[in-house]
């Protein structure tokens, strides 16, 4: 599904009808991690990564934003950047707040002239804390075919401090790694204090059942601690 359509259906259905600026409102965050782990396995090396968002929100519920991170894959030919251009629609049902919508990931300095973008489908539900969902993509990156991800997690604020745990598991299409599964778990669990209410600092404790001869020798899918500031904007 192209992006184009993607985002030009939300554009639509933002500017269907009245509205004005104040219908809008604009959000994002700038972080250092020490370590950007995506689904479990570290996209830096296992190394720091600067991160930063930028959102727009319409009263309508749509939603449409750019994630990036520093990213480093251990080899001098892959990109240092990933670029991620989100776009989606929040409503409730009840009292349950879903999200669905389309991600697109990039990686725009990308030196090993493989086309490596690619996107997912995405709808997630919350209630009380509780969250589910799942993302779905028809070519992962570097055209690895089909992959589904599903997760659950639970989060619940005591005070300036926020405690969450998540579990996922990815089903690809094909066997990826060398155990020769094509499917892997990754967890999470996390504590993040929010101070002067724009300042969030958390450490979290994060995992695979993967071992490190399963991705080649390296330890991107190894259990570690990860730390993450985040001044929210």
């Amino acid at each position: 599904m192209s992006k184009t359509i993607i985002f030009g259906a939300i554009a639509a259905a933002i500017f269907t009808g009245n509205t004005s600026a104040s219908d809008f409102s604009l959000d994002g965050d700038v972080a250092l991690t020490s370590d950007y782990r995506f689904r479990g396995i570290s996209q830096s090396n296992t190394d720091a990564a600067l991160q930063g968002s930028i959102n727009l929100n319409h009263v309508s519920g749509a939603h449409a934003g750019v994630w990036g991170s520093s990213i480093d894959f251990n080899d001098d030919e892959d990109a240092t950047i990933e670029l991620d251009y989100t776009a989606g629609y929040t409503f409730a049902v009840s009292d349950v707040a879903v999200d669905v919508g389309y991600i697109y990931y990039t990686y725009p300095n990308d030196g090993s002239n493989d086309n490596n973008d690619y996107g997912e489908v995405y709808a997630a539900a919350a209630w009380k804390g509780v969250e589910a969902g799942v993302n779905w993509t028809d070519d992962g990156y570097a055209k690895s075919g089909k992959a589904t991800y599903v997760f659950a997690g639970y989060s619940h604020q005591f005070g300036i401090v926020t405690v969450g745990a998540q579990v996922g598991e990815t089903f690809l299409d094909t066997a990826t790694f060398e155990n020769g599964d094509d499917q892997y778990f990754n967890f999470e669990v996390s504590a993040t204090v929010t101070l002067l209410e724009k300042l969030d600092v958390e450490v979290a404790y994060v995992g695979t059942d993967l071992s490190k001869k399963d991705i080649g020798g390296l330890n991107w899918a190894e259990d570690a601690a990860v730390a993450t500031v985040t001044l929210n904007l």
